[in-house]
């Protein structure tokens, strides 16, 4: 019997990718809020992660071996902008979903950011200590907290920045902006003062399915590309990689919205270094992750397919 996974915020960027990624091999169920994810052969029902009655029936009635949280703003502006919204579904929802999952013994699957790190220049690892500097980051390394010290069964991703295509077609994330701005030979104004790593989606998505088939249990994974580089770089390695006109792209500041706590104790940099040590995660998974170059080739050959090889 195939295992259930029952996915919150399947609409999402990550969560449409699981949900494409994980439904030849698994029972997939998913929810949603306010966009429904029409996706063949998957089960979606409506359910607001604040509604903690309905969350708890729901996860009672499907009883699935994984459950995975992938609701919540992945928007730093958007988590600034909505700090309280952004701390409900990060808290309130995510204790909903999680304690239902505790109470059916379900595996807890939860995606955190780099961005809980304090952005110094150095390699962090796992075990430091998180030191957020903005709303995301700080809602994000309460969240890691709380799953590590209540569940049972968990996993807990720390993520690069991610990219790739969403599966939500009324949802385009910044690198599908990108890729059409670029198409249309339209100037990209990108950051190039806060350093990330840069990974497709779709290496998550096989993390993922790799950790359910092995039943990983109660660990905390760094997940990155090798190097880190910023949005303008990497949107220069895009045109260089995908054939395109690097000229449209030109530099520009991000500046991180602070929190309250970044405020009060003047900690802005002149630049932002969230590079991670994989060590630990390549080690487990017995796999090299790649360079963003790497990266964004094999997201080039998946995207374009034989004409990648062709065009090269």
């Amino acid at each position: 019997m195939r295992k259930t996974v029952l996915i919150f915020g399947a609409s999402s960027f990550v969560g449409s990718n699981l949900v494409e990624s994980l439904r030849d091999e698994f029972r997939v169920i998913t929810t949603f809020h306010n966009s429904p994810l029409s996706i063949p052969g998957v089960l979606s029902l409506p359910c607001d992660v604040h509604n903690k009655d309905k969350v708890s029936r729901l996860v009672q009635t499907l009883r699935p071996h994984v459950t995975i949280y992938a609701a919540g703003l992945s928007s730093i502006a958007a988590c600034n902008a909505n700090p309280k919204l952004a701390a409900a579904l990060k808290s309130a929802g995510l204790i909903n979903v999680c304690s239902a999952a505790e109470r059916v013994s379900s595996k807890f699957i939860f995606f955190s950011s780099s961005f809980v790190l304090g952005g110094e220049d150095m390699v962090y690892k796992e075990s430091d200590t998180p030191f957020p500097t903005t709303t995301y980051g700080s809602t994000l390394a309460s969240s890691e907290f709380f799953v590590q010290k209540s569940c049972l069964n968990y996993i807990v991703f720390r993520c690069c920045p991610l990219y790739g295509r969403t599966y939500h077609p009324k949802r385009r994330n910044w690198f599908e902006s990108l890729e059409k701005s670029i198409a249309l030979g339209l100037p990209v104004a990108m950051d190039d003062h806060v350093l990330h790593g840069h990974l497709d989606v779709q290496l998550l998505a096989k993390l993922v399915k790799i950790s359910i088939q092995q039943n990983v249990t109660n660990r905390l994974l760094q997940v990155s590309s090798k190097d880190v580089l910023s949005r303008y770089d990497f949107a220069k390695l895009y045109c260089q990689l995908f054939k395109k006109d690097e000229n449209l792209v030109t530099r520009a500041q991000w500046e991180l919205p602070p929190d309250g706590n970044q405020a009060r104790m003047a900690r802005a940099l002149a630049k932002y270094n969230y590079k991670m040590d994989l060590k630990n995660a390549e080690e487990f998974f017995k796999f090299r992750f790649p360079t963003v170059e790497e990266s964004l080739t094999g997201t080039r050959k998946r995207l374009l397919g034989s004409h990648a090889t062709t065009a090269t």
